[in-house]
């Protein structure tokens, strides 16, 4: 082999351990770099927020119970529509002279003069019944469903739209808040002009339905203060009303 190829493979010889040395510098160097990281966004869960129903908060309706004052009565009627009712023992209570269902509470004195100012009623129309207007205390089935089906707050008058127009503000009446009477609901009205009863009487009364029958309990208070011995004033009423039960 001549010299000149001698030295030729020497260089080549020495150009690839080069090479070799070179590649395992860059190996040990990427070896040895930092590591790079990717950066890990951590996203804050959305909270989940659960669907709830509106809630209806209704407020039932609580009854009072009445609380018997010393030496009341009480009147007690049995039949589909019984019911329990008591009174002071200066009062009465007896059958309306126009029929059987239909009961008046008033003041027992022993020389009346006139027609009682102030009293209390109790009707009971069974759904039943056929009967037309008079024949139970204040029952008339047209006036009666024209009051049922006011709205609270409304006023309405039994005559308007009759040949009776001139008598509208006597038979007027006004739909007060719904009453509790025998843990039930009663539909509550108030004529404030009754008529022929002495100015400054106001009629109540009240629309309950139980034991297939609607019972229509009233009365005619004084408003004002009276001398009269047969008044009835508004917390007097409001105590007898309270102690009104349907029989069960």
């Amino acid at each position: 082999m001549s010299i000149r190829m001698q030295v030729r493979n020497v260089w080549i010889g020495q150009l690839c351990l080069r090479l070799v040395l070179v590649s395992l510098l860059f190996t040990v160097v990427a070896g040895c770099a930092p590591a790079t990281t990717q950066s890990v966004n951590q996203a804050t869960p959305t909270p989940l927020i659960e669907a709830t129903q509106p809630v209806v908060l209704t407020t039932p309706t609580v009854p009072v119970e009445a609380t018997l004052p010393s030496g009341w009565g009480t009147y007690t009627n049995q039949g589909q529509c019984g019911f329990a009712i008591s009174h002071p023992v200066n009062m009465e209570i007896d059958g309306e002279s126009n029929g059987t269902n239909s009961w008046i509470l008033r003041h027992t004195i022993t020389e009346p003069t006139g027609i009682d100012p102030n009293f209390v009623y109790i009707s009971v129309i069974p759904d039943d019944f056929q009967g037309g207007p008079g024949v139970i205390y204040n029952y008339d089935p047209a006036e009666t469903e024209f009051l049922l089906n006011m709205q609270v707050g409304e006023s309405g008058s039994l005559r308007e739209g009759t040949n009776l127009a001139d008598m509208v503000p006597w038979f007027t009446h006004t739909r007060l808040p719904d009453t509790t009477l025998s843990n039930q609901t009663a539909q509550t009205y108030e004529n404030t002009q009754p008529w022929e009863f002495p100015a400054g009487t106001k009629e109540i009364r009240y629309y309950l339905k139980a034991n297939g029958c609607t019972y229509l309990i009233g009365g005619y208070m004084a408003t004002v203060d009276s001398s009269e011995p047969r008044a009835i004033g508004q917390e007097l009423f409001d105590e007898i009303i309270a102690t009104f039960q349907v029989n069960p």
